[in-house]
């Protein structure tokens, strides 16, 4: 298993196909335990919490493959749906 260092960079494969997000997050790890770790966005200073089981499936040291499990995501991703919301007078 890759072994993951303070002040690493990494890449957040961020897919949540429930609300149509698919993005690459930038990331800086802060905080290394036994069996998590924690890193910051670069961009919006945002927090996220890891396993160490993450690492290869949704984080990775090379954007690259983020951005290409990202993109497959995408692909596949579940159409808009055609529902009219009316209100009732």
């Amino acid at each position: 298993m890759v072994q993951v260092k303070r002040k690493d960079e990494l890449y957040y494969a961020r897919i949540i196909p429930e609300t149509r997000i698919y993005e690459v997050c930038d990331l800086k790890v802060r905080t290394i335990r036994e069996t998590w770790f924690s890193a910051v966005d670069k961009r919006d200073k945002r927090a996220y919490l890891f396993n160490n089981n993450d690492i290869g499936e949704i984080v990775f040291f090379d954007r690259n493959t983020a951005l290409s499990k990202v993109n497959e995501a995408e692909k596949f991703a579940p159409g808009e749906k055609c529902e009219i919301d009316y209100e009732e007078y």
